[in-house]
């Protein structure tokens, strides 16, 4: 007898036990680049009667020494794409986003290019993405997903040199379908589908990695399945791949380039929609990317101006809001992006992964030194990022620095001035207090030691107010908040969590509260972040916004991924208690910290 699954009961199955919305299109294929595609895989054939022809299209382009009839785009019906190449070389085609070889589809005549989300679904039914494995057949979809049509072509030339290859997305007949692919951005990731699901290679799999753990002595039947190893789980370059990127705006095309990807993530790794790091480097073709992400939204904190250049950038799944709202790290974040600390700008999305839907993510800015550098005005290579507790980039003279800073704040007595002003000058005060007050207000369970991050640069200049020599703090991964689970409730003293803790976080508060001027510095702080960026007002109104922003793609995302357990007749019932459980906290944390507030400070 098939198993279903109540909401409550697949928190206790997937998550529960964690201590620890522009689209895109994403191409891959499960075949080896050497084979020719199946006659069932040819689009080359007469469309049918029911078929509807657009011969109007006016949108010609050129690259890599080939003439396309029609760029990359959303369109209303189907057309015939003409493809030609100078010199007489001969073009050579896959439409299942593998890279064309010699061996490919050998381009003679116009190809149909019409929607093809009737076909079989070929990526979303691979299996072995997500622990548990026996509830495999719940996390792929129990019908035919949305589908683009892609494109990617080469030539090669009488001596045999062969051209770049070129990728191509059309979306055809989208208008008709879910309103949100009209008001977000696409964003279509192409890839060898071995790049993703082989058993060897394959970044998205358990694969080999699994299967050596489980016949290894080290092999441990009652691991979590969130901590099971597999190439999913693996880290580093040997495990980032290849792809071509396409970012569209307005059914549009709005950027192309080649880049690099790597699964990203803790524990949902394991799940079936995993978050992506992708990588702008001169070895694939650019070394940074120049687009703007967050349609203008996102502003540096050196000067007000929009970030539009960068060097990698994060898809993210939602993190532990992945099976509930997905946009409570969006809102948390936005609510406190005025205060002095630094938090990462957030856009949703579409995936598609080799015109498959891939569901909805979360455009995010990636945490490192680059990032940091863009929004304050200070080189790269002088930060030093100190996350978790450990270094994370940088010097390692530096991060000695930072670990001497916290013998000393144990040892200090900072209700003398001169040791507090000592201590200003080594941390943004300022910034501390804002930063753990917005983590204190939202209860962060999943934060202290974890999900911590601060930079100093390595050398100071008096040319630049962000390179004096202070450590700085960065919000990050704010969602395991919020009454989350079940968990981090309204009414937790979240005070005495972070103060009885044995990290630098504490350790800087309590030996800081000893001061007089600190402690009523940070009181005011708190009650400004409560009454203002936290108000009951404004925090409704964004939940009631970003609710509805984000209901029918999230709904579709939870069909996608997990159709047996929260897709389906259960989804609605889902979304909506998540929503409710959002709402329930912020309606009843304001009365209950502020008291924690008050017994503490």
């Amino acid at each position: 007898m098939k198993l279903k699954y109540s909401c409550l009961t697949l928190k206790t199955l997937l998550i529960s036990a964690l201590s620890c919305v522009p689209l895109i299109t994403v191409s891959c294929s499960d075949k080896k680049t050497d084979s020719k595609p199946s006659a069932a895989e040819v689009s080359t054939a007469a469309a049918d009667e029911n078929t509807v022809i657009n011969t109007d299209l006016k949108a010609p382009f050129e690259a890599e020494g080939m003439s396309f009839s029609v760029r990359s785009g959303f369109y209303d019906t189907a057309f015939y794409l003409s493809i030609s190449a100078a010199d007489g070389a001969d073009i050579y085609y896959t439409l299942d986003g593998s890279t064309p070889t010699a061996d490919s589809l050998r381009y003679s005549s116009p190809i149909l290019i019409k929607d093809p989300s009737d076909e079989e679904n070929r990526l979303s039914s691979h299996t072995d993405t997500a622990q548990p494995l026996e509830y495999a057949q719940d996390f792929v979809p129990d019908k035919k997903v949305d589908k683009a049509a892609v494109v990617r072509a080469m030539t090669i030339d009488k001596n045999g040199s062969q051209s770049a290859v070129v990728s191509n997305t059309y979306f055809i007949g989208f208008g008709e379908k879910a309103d949100y692919y009209k008001d977000v951005k696409t964003i279509s990731i192409m890839t060898d589908e071995d790049n993703l699901f082989d058993q060897e290679k394959g970044i998205y799999v358990t694969g080999k990695v699994y299967d050596d753990w489980k016949a290894s002595k080290d092999h441990d039947p009652n691991t979590p399945e969130w901590a099971l190893p597999g190439n999913y789980s693996q880290k580093g370059r040997e495990w980032e791949r290849e792809a071509d990127i396409s970012f569209f705006e307005d059914g549009q095309l709005a950027a192309s380039q080649k880049m690099g990807i790597r699964i990203h993530g803790g524990a949902t790794r394991s799940y079936p929609q995993k978050s992506f790091n992708v990588y702008a480097r001169k070895i694939y073709s650019a070394p940074k990317l120049e687009y703007d992400l967050f349609s203008g939204k996102l502003k540096r904190k050196s000067d007000s101006s929009p970030v539009s250049v960068f060097d990698s950038f994060t898809l993210r799944n939602g993190g532990n809001d992945a099976l509930y709202t997905r946009f409570s790290d969006k809102l948390i974040q936005s609510l406190v992006s005025d205060r002095q600390f630094l938090t990462q700008g957030m856009e949703p999305c579409i995936v598609f992964v080799n015109g498959e839907f891939w569901g909805h993510y979360e455009i995010t800015e990636k945490m490192g030194a680059d990032f940091i550098s863009t929004h304050y005005g200070v080189p790269a290579k002088d930060i030093c990022i100190v996350k978790k507790e450990a270094l994370d980039e940088g010097s390692e003279e530096t991060f000695a620095e930072w670990e001497k800073l916290r013998t000393w704040i144990k040892s200090a007595d900072f209700s003398d001035k001169s040791a507090y002003d000592e201590l200003c000058s080594y941390v943004d005060i300022q910034g501390f207090m804002d930063y753990i007050s917005a983590e204190i207000y939202i209860n962060n369970s999943d934060w202290g030691k974890p999900n911590t991050a601060m930079w100093r640069t390595s050398r100071t200049d008096n040319d630049s107010p962000y390179a004096d020599g202070k450590w700085r703090f960065v919000m990050f991964d704010t969602e395991y908040s919020s009454g989350i689970y079940g968990e981090a409730q309204p009414d937790e003293d979240s005070f005495d969590k972070l103060m009885k803790s044995d990290c630098f976080l504490a350790d800087l508060l309590n030996a800081a509260l000893k001061n007089e001027g600190f402690r009523k510095q940070f009181a005011d702080t708190f009650m400004d972040i409560a009454d203002n960026n936290f108000s009951s007002e404004r925090v409704q109104s964004e939940i009631d916004r970003l609710a509805d922003e984000y209901h029918d793609m999230v709904i579709d995302t939870y069909d996608r991924f997990w159709h047996g357990m929260i897709g389906g007749y259960m989804a609605e019932g889902c979304y909506s208690e998540s929503v409710s459980s959002l709402r329930s906290f912020y309606s009843q944390r304001y009365g209950y910290i502020t008291k924690f507030l008050k017994k503490h400070i």
